[in-house]
Order: C-alpha cells, then structure tokens, then sequence
C-alpha cells in the first residue's frame, strides 16, 4: 500500500479516534493492506477509543469519587466503564492481522479464524438489536 493509498479515518472522530487510526494504519508494514472487514473493525476500536477519551475527561473533572444520593462517597460510575472501554479497544485490536502472516496457516486454523469472526459478528448484531 502506498502513502497516498492508506485509508484516511472515518468523519466524526475526534483526536483519540483519529490518532489510534493513524497510528495503526501508519504502522502498517510495506505492501499491507486492511480488507473492509479490518476496516470496519479499526473504526470501532477509534470511536471507542473517543469514547474512552471522553470518560477519561469526566474522571478528570469529577475525581475518582462522587457523591450518592445519601452523599456518602462512591466510586466514580465512569470509571468501571473506562475499564471496559479500554477492554473492548483492546480485543478490537486484537481481532486485525497487524503482524502479518509469519507462518502459513493451515485449513483448519483458517475454518477457525472464519467461525470466530462470524461468532464475533453475530454478537455486534444481537448488541445492536438491543440497542
């Protein structure tokens, strides 16, 4: 893949969305290409990672506890959600071929790589139906 032929970040991130974009897809070795399917993925791992950022803001303003409705202090609700949000980022990542192929894969780790990600799909699908 040339300079000029590296996919440019999808409209509406912001600058953790985008700087996780440019970073992976400036990283990418001499002639590697993401497929749509790794795009698709590297668009959500930036949207959240914008939404991780944003979290990361409100945890930064409201501190680490907050105040209950009895005013005792709890822990900050955004912070488990940063965790998560970090998680997710993470897999997401994980699910692109970044290292390339250093070794042939046989057939059956192939058929297994396909069943993951189709498991993988339908369980972004069955998320978003439940909205």
């Amino acid at each position: 893949m040339t300079d000029h032929a590296r996919p440019t970040p999808p409209s509406g991130l912001t600058s953790a969305g985008k700087a996780l974009w440019r970073a992976i897809v400036g990283d990418l070795a001499e002639g590697m290409e993401l497929d749509a399917r790794e795009l698709a993925i590297l668009g959500a791992a930036a949207r959240q990672a914008d939404s991780v950022s944003a979290l990361e803001r409100v945890l930064k303003r409201d501190g680490l506890t907050v105040r209950g409705a009895s005013g005792q202090r709890r822990l900050n609700a955004v912070v488990p959600e940063i965790r998560q949000g970090r998680i997710a980022v993470a897999r997401l990542l994980g699910e692109l071929d970044l290292a390339g192929e250093s070794a042939p894969q046989t057939a059956a780790s192939q058929r297994a790589r396909k069943a993951a990600n189709t498991r993988w799909a339908e369980h972004h699908a069955r998320r978003a139906a439940r909205g």
